[in-house]
Parts: structure tokens; C-alpha cells; sequence
């Protein structure tokens, strides 16, 4: 009785080995498919703001706050005509007057009118140098929330909207909540989970959460749980990467997930992503 006992334990204790390993290979391929989206994504904002911008330049009045409804629809036609704005995974598309203050976005509601990304994100006051063209910058600004409520971080790219004189008329304002964008990143995750579950026969899709992360800092999609994204900063992500892509496997509330992370350095030298799988 008690080595029959001791068998189904051993046994038992063997699957969820197994099914850990299995996760964690997931969990890896799914990370080295999901850095170079980040490196394309990035590219084409850094590639398509420029030209974004020399065709905004000939679509807004010359008050351009005179009317909204017409500056609105100059920064959707700009994004348009450039193909690598228009498949930018931005989470935001503005316009601000030469001091940094949003007149319009192209979404609606309009959640950042009226407000300095300048203010919010200091060192964007590089693109008031002349000859400047894209600057970034990392922050936090309440109106480019991808969610309501827990910490979130913005990667926010600006180009000057020039005159043929030269004259500045504004800055065009682009980026991503790291929230909106971890779940961007999940959706397209989950095609290859499942892919990768038939691949190796599995009876159902394993459970998936990606994150988008910088410094100590990991930030997962609107619905992914806190304990989950806590874990995940407690394995100390930019020193696991330091060498190259990392994986291993962490319980959360009793269940065992493959984790691994892997750097993204075309959005910065300390950013990546990382994922949790655990087979069902």
C-alpha cells in the first residue's frame, strides 16, 4: 500500500517535472519569436514618424488649434499615407503646438488634449534643437494609461511638423503604453502557443501571459494577475538576461509556469520580454 502510494507521488511528482520542462521550452520559443516583433514594431515607428511628419506638415492650417476636427483628421491622413505608421502598433497618435501641449489625437476620446507631454516627459525637449528628429523617452503620464488601475510605463516617440521655411509648427507625438503593448504582443502569442501545443501533442493550449519589461519593472496585459507579474520582477529579469536569453520555470499560487525573458534592445538596452506558460 505504501509503495504503491510512493509510486503515484514519484509519478505524480514526474508529470509535473515533465510538464515544467515542456512549459519552459514553450515559454523560450515563444520569447525568441516575440523579440524581433519588438525590434520590427520600434522600427517602424523610428522609420515612419520622419516622413509622418513632412506629410503632416502639409495637411495642418496654419493655426492648427482653429480647428480640431480638421487637425484630427490631418494626423489620421498623415499616418495613412506612410506605410509604416500605418501598421505602427502605437497606442497613440497626437499632435502638440511648439510648447508641448496636445491639441489633438487621432482617438477618440481624446484623453491627452490639453496636456504637455513635455511636461510629462522632459527629456523630449531635445526635439526643439534644431535639425533634431525622433527623440524618445520613457515615463509615466496618466493619460496614456493602457489600463485604469496598477503601474504602467510609456515609450514616446516625437518628431518636429516643419514649415518649408523651417519654422516649427508642432510635434507629432507617437508610442506605447508598455501595458497595451504586452497585450498586443500576447495576442500574437497565442497563435503560436497553439502551435506549438499541437506540435507537441498536447491536449489543450497551454495557460499564456506575456509581458513587456524594463529595468526591474515587468508589465503584463489588462487581465494578468498581480501575483503573476510580481513573480516574474522577483527573478531579477535584466541580471538573467545580462548573458543572452534566460528560461527556468517558478511556482505562483501553486501552480508551476516555464518563465523566460529575453532583451530587446532596439527599444533599450535594459527592455524585453518575458512569458509565463503552464501546461493545463
Amino acid at each position: 500500500m505504501l509503495a504503491c502510494a510512493l509510486a503515484a507521488a514519484l509519478g505524480s511528482a514526474s508529470a509535473c517535472q515533465e510538464d515544467g520542462k515542456t512549459s519552459q521550452k514553450h515559454a523560450a520559443e515563444l520569447c525568441a519569436k516575440l523579440a524581433p516583433l519588438v525590434a520590427e514594431d520600434v522600427g517602424q515607428v523610428r522609420t515612419g514618424l520622419p516622413a509622418g511628419s513632412q506629410k503632416l506638415a502639409a495637411l495642418v492650417d496654419t493655426d492648427p488649434g482653429a480647428n480640431l476636427l480638421g487637425l484630427q483628421k490631418a494626423i489620421a491622413g498623415a499616418r495613412a499615407s506612410v506605410k509604416e505608421l500605418e501598421f505602427a502598433k502605437s497606442t497613440f497618435f497626437s499632435f502638440a503646438d511648439p510648447s508641448g501641449t496636445v491639441l489633438r489625437s487621432e482617438a477618440d476620446p481624446d484623453m491627452l488634449a490639453n496636456r504637455s507631454v513635455l511636461a510629462s516627459f522632459p527629456e523630449l525637449r531635445k526635439v526643439l534643437a534644431p535639425g533634431s528628429g525622433v527623440v524618445e523617452a520613457f515615463g509615466e503620464m496618466q493619460e496614456m494609461r493602457g489600463v485604469r488601475n496598477g503601474p504602467d510605463l510609456q515609450w514616446v516617440a516625437v518628431h518636429p511638423v516643419t514649415r518649408s521655411g523651417g519654422e516649427l509648427q508642432g510635434l507629432f507625438v507617437t508610442g506605447w503604453s508598455f501595458r497595451a503593448y504586452a497585450y498586443r504582443l500576447q495576442e500574437a502569442a497565442k497563435r503560436d502557443i497553439a502551435e506549438l501545443a499541437k506540435r507537441d501533442g498536447l491536449k489543450s493550449t497551454p495557460l499564456l501571459y506575456v509581458f513587456a519589461w524594463k529595468g526591474a519593472k515587468a508589465y503584463g496585459g489588462p487581465v494578468t494577475p498581480d501575483v503573476n507579474t510580481e513573480a516574474l520582477e522577483k527573478l531579477d529579469l535584466p541580471a538573467k538576461t545580462a548573458s543572452g536569453p534566460w528560461s527556468g520555470t517558478v511556482e505562483i499560487a501553486g501552480r508551476t509556469f516555464g518563465a523566460a525573458a529575453q532583451r530587446a534592445p532596439e527599444l533599450a538596452a535594459d527592455a524585453g520580454v518575458a512569458a509565463l506558460v503552464s501546461t493545463l
